[in-house]
This record gives structure tokens, C-alpha cells and sequence, in this order.
């Protein structure tokens, strides 16, 4: 025999039952002698459903069913941050843009007032705009540049 918990035991077989006697002609078997049996073995059951769901004399729910709370309040946590982390990268990225919009409305209005300030130039003191492509750059030559700690030639 087995020392674990769900081996098989011996059971001993049923008594005869009142008022049937070895020899009595209503049962099968009659005037036959009487044999006896050897104890049989029945196997322990596997535990049903309900007995699973205990765990040292908790029902299983008790921990599942605040678990399962836990874990879905966590999910609505993440989701309400994310949200909220959504709605800020909204504002932010609608700052951005309004930024942006006020440096492109500032740049017209200063490419205006420069447009002003040409146009005053040309007008009082007779000055006029050298063309762009017109222009030439003075290179110094290497002996003319001045070293460090030198003093700047005047003449």
C-alpha cells in the first residue's frame, strides 16, 4: 500500500443482506456455497471543482476575484496616464505651433520695417542698394594679417 494521499485502500466486501440466506431460492445463485471474497479496492476519487477552489481552507475566489481587481485597476491607471500624457503632448505641440506662427508673423513684420528703412534711405538721403550679385570681397594677404600679441599697423 501506498503512503500518498490518494492510493488505494482496502474495503471489505458488503454483508449479506437480512432475509437472504446462503441457500435461499429467490437469489441467483441459490443452494451454491457461500465463497468469500477478497477485500476490493477502490481508488480515491479526484478532487471536483469545489474542492479545487480551496486553498488551505480559503475559497480560491477570495484571492482571484481581488487579483483580477488589482490587475484591471492597474490597466485603468496606465490608460489615465496615457491619457493624460496624450493631452499634455497635445497642448504642447499646439504651443509649438502657435510659436511658430508668431515667428513667422514677426519676421513679416520685421522684413516690412527693413523694406521701410530701405525705402527712407533711398528717398532722404539719395543712397542706392548695390546689387547682389555685384559684390566683391577684399582678401588680405597673409603677410598684411596681423599675429597674436601684434599691435594693428596705422599707417
Amino acid at each position: 500500500m501506498s503512503t500518498r494521499t490518494g492510493a488505494a485502500r482496502a474495503v471489505p466486501a458488503p454483508a449479506h443482506r437480512p432475509g437472504s440466506a446462503p441457500g435461499d431460492p429467490r437469489r441467483p445463485g441459490a443452494g451454491q456455497p457461500v465463497r468469500r471474497t477478497r477485500p476490493r479496492v477502490v481508488h480515491s476519487r479526484r478532487p471536483n471543482l469545489l474542492e479545487r477552489l480551496h486553498l488551505d481552507g480559503i475559497r480560491l475566489a477570495w484571492v482571484l476575484i481581488p487579483l483580477i481587481a488589482l490587475l484591471l485597476g492597474g490597466v485603468v491607471f496606465v490608460n489615465v496616464q496615457r491619457l493624460n500624457l496624450t493631452t499634455q503632448t497635445g497642448r504642447t505641440v499646439d504651443m509649438y505651433n502657435q510659436a511658430q506662427s508668431d515667428i513667422l508673423r514677426l519676421r513679416a513684420v520685421l522684413a516690412q520695417k527693413d523694406g521701410q528703412v530701405v525705402e527712407q534711405a533711398v528717398q532722404r538721403l539719395g543712397m542706392v542698394q548695390a546689387p547682389g550679385s555685384g559684390l566683391t570681397y577684399v582678401s588680405v594677404p597673409k603677410e598684411a594679417r596681423i599675429g597674436s600679441g601684434q599691435a594693428p599697423r596705422t599707417r
